[in-house]
C-alpha cells in the first residue's frame, strides 16, 4: 500500500477489506476475497491515474482499506517503485519532424510516417533510450525526457534507425522537457527544473521549485512550473521564485484532486493540466503575481481528466483522458477559462463501516480482466496532444483497454473528426499446427502452410480474424473457437460443419483442445466434449473455476487447471483428481490479493512424451513442473500465458504488456527439468506451437516468429510478418 503524504485523489472507492480468508472446501483455492474495492483495482485506472490504497477507521475500531485514484505523475511521489507505473501500454508524448512522427511510451522509440495521415505507417520501433516520457525537438535532433536516465539527445536524420548522440544526467527523474532557444528545461518532480546548455550539453543550473516538477514551459527568462500542488514562476537567471499560486479547493479531506501537471503559455494566460479540474487559466501578465483566472471542465462527466494541454495558433487542445480532446478557443486568453468551476467528485470515505459480524470485503471479479480483448475498440483516451496546423495527433488509447495507439483528427473541423489511426497490431491470437499446415486466429488469421521456414497463405478464413483459439481435429480439420458477444459464451467453429456451435462459456487464446473428432472446451464446471455434429456432454471437475482454464488432452484423459485452484485436475469420464503439487503456488499465495494485484494467476498445461507438465505463475512467481517426476524448476519472474512441447524439451512464452516484451524460457526434461536458454524481444507473444524441429511462436507485433529447435536453444531463423509492421 503507498503512504504517501501527496495523494492528488480522482475519485475514492467502496472500502475494502481486511481479514483472513478460509481454504474452499475440497482443496481448492478461489481468487481473494476483496481486499479492494468490488469494481475497482480489478480494471486498470483511467487514463492519467493509477490506484493508491489507504486505511480507515470506523466502529468497533475495525480497519479496512480504500482505493482512491491518485495522478500517475503527482501521486504517491515517494514510493520507490515510482517510475514503474508509467510502464503502462499508453502513448505519451511525441514530436514531429517532416512527416515523421517520433512517439514515445515510456519504454520505446516509435518512429510513423504520416505523409498519409489517412494510413500512418509503423517506420521503427526502438528500444535503447531510457524510460522516454517527453519529446520536444532542438535544431532538427530530438530530446527525450527519459526518466532515470535523464535527458537523452537523438539524431533522427534516418528515422528508420535514429541513433543517440549523448545522453545529459539531471538531478532527478526527467518527467518533462521544454525547449526554448538553445536551453532546454527539464521537469524532474522534487529535485526541481534542470536547465540544460543544448550547445555545450551540460546542465547549466537546476532551479528550486516549491511543490513537485511534474511539467514546465519557458519564456523571456522565467520558467513556468506545473508543481502538482502548486504553480510557479522562477527566474531563471537568479533562481529565484517571482510567483506562485493554485486554485482554491484544490484538495478534498487531505487529498489533491486538483494536480498542476502539465502546462502551455498563450500570452499572459499560462494553461495548466489539472485532471478533473480541466485546464487551469493562470494570468502571468505580473509574474510576481500570478492569479488563478478560472477553469474549463466538464464539471459532471467523470471521464473528463485533463492531463496534457499543447496550443497551436489561437487554439488550445486539452488531452481529456477518456472523455477525449476538448479544444478551446484562446484568441482572447484572458477570457476563455473565466469561471471557477468545481467539478463533482464523488465522496471520499471517511471512517470504516458499521460494526459488524459480517466480512468486510466482496469478492472480486477478477475474470473481467484476466485477459485484454483480442481487439480493444477504438477509444479516445489521450494522455497528451501535439496540434500541427490542421492537425492533431492524440497519444494515449490507452490503459483501460490495454492498447497503444494514436489518432490523427482535422482541426478545420469544429468536432475533430478522425484522419487517420495508428495502433498495436494486435495481429496474433491462438496457433495451432497440423504436419506443415499452421492455423492462426487472430488479425491476420488463416489457415497457411510452413514452406521454406516462410509461411504460404492457403486460405484466408474470414473466420480465423475474429477467433482467438485455434487447433486440428485428428482427420486435419481445422477448428476455431471465437468469443459470442451477443451471448457472452462462445463458439466453435468446425471445417465443413454444418452450422456453428455454440458454448456457454467464452473461449480465449489456448482455451480449447482436441482429440479426434472431438473438440474438449473449458467450462465453469469441467469442459464440453464437443462432437462435429454438435453435440456436447459435460466431463465435470467437481469444482468450479471463476477464471479460464487451461487444458490439455491426452490419451485417456484431460487436464484442466483454474488459475485460481492451488491443483490442477486429471479428468477421465469416471472422475477427477488432483495431479499433484504444482511446486510453486501455496494456498496462502492464492489467498494474498497483493500478489494478485502484481500479476494475475497463470496456468499452462501441456502432455509432453514423459507426461504432464504444468507451469504457474502468481504475481511474478513462475516455476514449471513435471509431474511425473514430482520436480520443479523455478523460472524467470513473468506472466506465463503460452507454452509447447517438444520431444524433450518445453517451450515457455512469457509476456509484459507494459514494458512490450516477450520473453521465450526454453526447459529441457531430459531427467531433472532445467532451464537450457532464455531469449526476449519486443512485441507481445500470444502463442506458440511446434511443427517437426521447428517451434513458431505468434506475435502480435509483427506475425510469426520461427525457430530451429535442433540445439539445446532454439535459434531465430525468420520474422514472418503476414501482414505485420517491419
Amino acid at each position: 500500500m503507498l503512504r504517501s503524504p501527496r495523494f492528488l485523489g480522482l475519485v475514492l472507492l467502496p472500502l475494502l477489506a481486511c481479514g483472513g480468508l478460509a481454504d474452499p472446501s475440497g482443496g481448492v483455492d478461489g481468487p481473494p476475497d476483496d481486499q479492494g474495492p468490488p469494481t475497482a483495482p480489478t480494471e486498470p485506472p483511467p487514463t492519467g491515474s493509477k490506484w493508491a490504497g489507504i486505511e480507515l477507521t470506523g466502529e468497533c475500531g475495525r480497519t479496512t482499506l480504500a482505493y482512491v485514484l491518485v495522478d500517475e505523475v503527482c501521486g504517491g511521489t515517494d514510493d520507490p517503485a515510482y517510475l514503474d507505473y508509467f510502464h503502462a501500454p499508453i502513448m505519451r508524448d511525441g514530436a514531429l519532424i517532416g512527416s515523421y512522427l517520433f512517439a514515445v511510451d515510456a519504454t520505446y522509440l516509435w518512429v510513423l510516417d504520416t505523409s498519409d495521415p489517412s494510413d500512418p505507417k509503423r517506420v521503427a520501433l526502438l528500444a535503447g533510450f531510457g524510460q522516454p516520457l517527453a519529446v520536444a525537438t532542438h535544431g532538427g535532433t530530438l530530446l527525450l525526457a527519459s526518466g532515470a536516465e535523464g535527458l537523452v539527445v537523438v539524431d533522427p536524420s534516418e528515422p528508420a534507425s535514429p541513433v543517440r548522440l549523448a545522453t545529459i544526467e539531471v538531478a532527478g527523474p526527467a518527467l518533462d522537457v521544454f525547449v526554448d532557444g538553445d536551453r532546454a528545461f527539464v521537469a524532474m518532480g522534487g529535485s526541481g527544473v534542470a536547465v540544460v546548455d543544448l550547445v555545450s550539453q551540460t546542465v547549466e543550473k537546476v532551479l528550486e521549485v516549491p511543490g513537485f516538477a511534474a511539467a514546465v514551459a519557458a519564456e523571456d527568462g522565467r520558467a513556468y512550473v506545473a508543481a502538482c500542488d502548486n504553480f510557479a514562476i522562477i527566474d531563471v537567471t537568479t533562481g529565484s521564485v517571482l510567483g506562485q499560486t493554485w486554485v482554491a479547493n484544490a484538495t478534498k479531506e487531505g487529498i489533491l484532486i486538483a494536480p498542476a501537471k502539465d502546462v502551455a503559455l498563450q500570452g499572459n494566460v499560462a494553461f495548466v493540466a489539472a485532471g478533473r479540474f480541466g485546464a487551469v487559466a493562470v494570468d502571468i501578465t505580473d509574474p510576481s503575481a500570478p492569479s488563478v483566472i478560472g477553469n474549463c471542465t466538464e464539471q459532471t462527466d467523470q471521464s473528463f481528466y485533463a492531463s496534457g494541454v499543447r496550443g497551436e495558433g489561437e487554439d488550445l487542445y486539452v488531452a481529456g483522458g477518456e472523455w477525449g480532446v476538448k479544444r478551446l478557443d484562446v484568441g482572447d486568453a484572458l477570457t476563455t477559462c473565466s469561471s471557477n468551476v468545481v467539478p463533482v467528485v464523488p465522496d471520499i470515505p471517511n471512517q470504516g463501516g458499521e460494526c459488524s459480524t459480517d466480512p468486510p470485503w466482496e469478492v472480486l471479479p477478477w475474470a473481467q480482466t484476466w485477459a485484454p480483448p483480442p481487439v480493444p475498440p477504438e477509444g479516445r483516451d489521450p494522455l497528451q496532444t501535439l496540434p500541427v496546423p490542421g492537425q492533431v495527433y492524440a497519444f494515449g488509447d490507452a490503459t483501460r483497454i490495454g492498447l497503444r495507439a494514436i489518432d490523427i483528427r482535422d482541426t478545420t473541423i469544429d468536432d475533430l473528426p478522425k484522419i487517420g489511426r495508428y495502433s498495436e497490431p494486435r495481429l496474433t491470437e491462438g496457433m495451432a499446427t497440423d504436419g506443415d499446415r499452421v492455423l492462426i486466429a487472430g488479425k491476420a488469421g488463416g489457415l497457411y502452410r510452413l514452406v521454406n521456414d516462410a509461411l504460404v497463405l492457403e486460405e484466408p478464413l474470414d473466420l480465423a480474424k475474429t477467433a482467438r483459439a485455434a487447433a486440428f481435429l485428428g482427420d486435419g480439420r481445422w477448428v476455431l473457437g471465437s468469443p459470442n458477444p451477443e451471448s457472452g459464451g462462445g463458439t466453435v467453429h468446425i471445417e465443413g460443419a454444418a452450422a456453428p456451435i455454440e458454448v456457454p462459456e467464452t473461449i480465449w487464446a489456448g482455451g480449447l483442445a482436441t482429440k479426434a473428432d472431438t473438440v474438449f472446451v473449458p467450462v465453469r464446471e469441467g469442459a464440453l466434449a464437443v462432437d462435429t455434429s454438435g453435440n456436447q456432454t459435460l466431463l465435470s471437475s467437481g469444482r468450479e473455476a471463476e477464471l479460464p482454464q487451461a487444458i490439455a488432452v491426452g490419451e485417456d484423459h484431460l487436464l484442466l487447471a483454474a488459475p485460481e485452484w492451488i491443483d490442477a485436475l486429471l479428468v477421465t469420464p469416471a472422475e477427477a483428481a488432483p495431479l499433484g503439487d504444482n511446486g510453486v503456488l501455496e494456498g496462502g499465495d492464492l489467498a494474498d490479493v497483493n500478489l494478485w494485484h502484481r500479476a494475475l494467476p497463470r496456468r499452462v498445461l501441456l502432455e509432453t512424451a514423459t507426461g504432464p507438465v504444468e507451469i504457474a505463475s502468481l504475481g511474478g512467481m513462475a516455476g514449471l513442473t513435471d509431474h511425473t517426476s514430482a520436480l520443479t524448476v523455478e523460472l524467470p519472474a513473468g506472466d506465463y500465458i503460452a507454452g509447447a512441447a517438444g520431444p524433450d524439451r518445453v517451450y515457455a512464452v512469457a509476456v509484459d504488456r507494459g514494458r512490450y516484451r516477450t520473453m521465450l524460457v526454453t526447459i529441457a526434461l531430459d531427467g531433472e527439468p532445467t532451464i537450457a536458454g532464455v531469449s526476449s524481444f519486443t512485441g507481445m507473444g500470444t502463442s506458440v506451437v511446434v511443427s517437426g524441429d521447428r517451434l513458431l511462436l505468434a506475435d502480435g507485433d509483427r506475425g510469426v516468429r520461427i525457430f530451429d529447435t535442433t540445439e539445446s536453444a532454439p535459434t531465430l531463423l525468420a520474422v514472418d510478418e503476414i501482414g505485420g509492421a517491419p
